[in-house]
């Protein structure tokens, strides 16, 4: 018997895979536990807003427990990634049954299965009595014989493999605990939210209700009600948890692969991201003079959309180096796809995962910003990709990223807006940003003329040369600054504007090789100025 189950092991173990394969196969798995639950409650009418958030409540839920279980699989056994997943993706088809379990069991009567609600001073009971009574509420009979039957798989599985009951037994009792968290995890965020001000062990089953089951109000939009505002809300949670998970898995598993991509991130562009959302939201504030509080899931929700940004821009990151790979062959030959660190079709695998989850990521929050951002993914291929490849018209390819930096900005608007739309975005402020991204954006071209003469990409320095060039953008910048003034109709700016321009023009013609303010770090000094003039501009009109 043992030896029957140590070669069916080692056939799950060795079983042919790829990402792909398995991304299929998570997917089935869960697309069939959706199903059965739909099946099984009358597959009655839901709004797509409610079928949305229970899919992604789902997605996100199992995700992230497949990749905890992963890492506790890897570090106890000391086994390969690839032995642990097969392993786990046949385990998961437990996730399947649960409902049918319920559904049988229960028969007609009324039953709710979701999460067990425990204050702090309930939680060592529940634990040790295999989350307690009240299997019809909570923790239902299906749930607990899916958490059983993990625990006990993966305690049998790490006998096999280490020879050891005590090994074995300390694998099961670690997956114990980790579904035990994941399954009371509503009633540990509201004790860590509001146990700093109540007292940890004041947290009553009354505010975990309140704080997750109640409808969810993010920012300025109020979405779902008691039937999906857990899965909503939780799924917020999960989704920063599961960014978190994935940058320490890549960071400890693909540490050489994980560093090079960080390099090649272009944090300068990051940091510019992370401030256009910030421009649109606080134009969104101080224009519409909405009243909401910054509460817990209004952070949450925050930190989804920053995370949403940034992978769109990574996305476009990874596709622009994929058809740039003759250019950076000559001015960029540390990329990542240069010097071999990644296969290309592993990076178009990269380019596609983060895409996807910077679209669902937006969704969560505001479905306008996902389609704000599948609109800024769709230039920024167009700006790269052939058979357009629109990088290569001189004026016309800035004007192409700043659309896309606008569309941030119009991210960041909808966020607090109560409208969520962009009907009172100021017009002058739109024509400021489009005309002064449009000339200013051609500074981060200055460092690729050998690589976009080589391959035809009409750039400002290509066409003109390195010193009209820089001429020509510096006194573009200088031209941006002054826009601002007229346009915002605020003349207490000139001085400021003639100051911050100047300089922003001198540092651009400036620049050189081997200087203190090379092509290559001129956007972080030409960055630092508008930084400065932005808290000026904020001083003088806000305040």
């Amino acid at each position: 018997m043992v030896l029957s189950l140590k070669d069916l092991i080692k056939k799950i173990e060795n079983s042919p895979t790829s990402f792909y394969i398995w991304l299929c196969t998570f997917l089935g798995i869960i697309t069939a536990r959706i199903l059965m639950e739909n099946w099984l409650d009358g597959m009655v009418s839901r709004t797509g807003n409610y079928f949305f958030h229970h899919v992604a409540y789902t997605l996100f839920f199992f995700l992230l427990t497949y990749l905890i279980l992963l890492g506790l699989l890897i570090k106890n056994l000391k086994i390969k990634i690839k032995i642990a997943s097969n392993v786990l993706i046949w385990g998961y088809l437990i996730i399947i049954f649960p409902p049918l379990i319920d559904f049988i069991l229960f028969k007609d009567k009324l039953y709710l299965s979701f999460y067990g609600v425990y204050s702090l001073a309930e939680m060592p009971r529940r634990f040790f009595t295999f989350f307690g009574d009240s299997p019809d509420f909570g923790v239902t009979y299906g749930v607990r014989f899916e958490i059983a039957m993990a625990v006990i798989a993966l305690g049998i599985y790490g006998y096999l493999k280490t020879k050891s009951k005590i090994r074995g037994l300390f694998l099961a009792l670690q997956t114990y605990i980790i579904l035990f968290v994941l399954g009371t995890s509503p009633s540990w965020a509201t004790i860590a939210v509001k146990g700093f001000s109540k007292g940890f062990m004041q947290v009553k089953d009354m505010d975990i209700v309140q704080l997750f089951f109640t409808s969810a109000r993010l920012f300025s939009r109020e979405t779902g009600n008691y039937t999906n505002a857990l899965s909503i809300k939780i799924s917020l949670v999960y989704a920063v948890l599961l960014a978190g998970l994935i940058i320490l898995g890549l960071f400890f598993y693909y540490k050489d692969k994980f560093i090079s991509f960080l390099k090649n991130s272009r944090p300068v562009q990051l940091i510019y991201h992370a401030g256009l959302l910030f421009v649109g939201m606080g134009l969104g504030i101080s224009l519409t003079e909405i009243n909401w509080d910054f509460s817990f899931f209004n952070f949450i929700s925050f930190l989804n959309i920053v995370i949403a940004i940034s992978l769109a821009w990574l996305a476009s990151v990874v596709f622009n180096d994929i058809f740039d790979k003759k250019i950076d062959k000559v001015t960029n030959d540390k990329r990542p796809l240069i010097v071999g660190d990644f296969r290309q079709d592993e990076y178009i695998t990269i380019g596609v995962v983060l895409f996807a989850f910077s679209i669902l990521y937006a969704a969560l929050i505001n479905p306008k910003i996902a389609l704000l951002l599948l609109a800024y993914q769709m230039l920024a291929w167009l700006y790269s990709a052939w058979p357009l490849r629109l990088k290569r018209f001189t004026f016309l390819s800035t004007f192409i990223s700043a659309l896309a930096s606008l569309l941030v900005i119009f991210a960041g608007f909808i966020l607090v807006t109560f409208s969520q739309d962009i009907i009172e975005f100021p017009k002058r402020i739109f024509w400021l940003m489009l005309f002064s991204l449009t000339l200013a954006l051609p500074i981060k071209d200055l460092k690729d003329i050998k690589g976009d003469k080589l391959d035809g990409v009409a750039t400002i320095p290509v066409v003109f040369g390195e010193y009209w060039g820089k001429i020509i953008i510096g006194s573009g910048i200088f031209l941006s600054y002054f826009l601002s003034v007229i346009l915002l109709n605020e003349s207490r700016l000139l001085l400021w504007a003639i100051i911050v321009g100047g300089l922003s023009f001198w540092v651009v013609t400036s620049s050189g090789e081997n200087k203190k303010i090379s092509n290559r770090n001129l956007i972080w000094w030409v960055m630092g100025l508008v930084i400065i003039y932005l808290a000026v501009l904020i001083k003088l009109v806000v305040f």
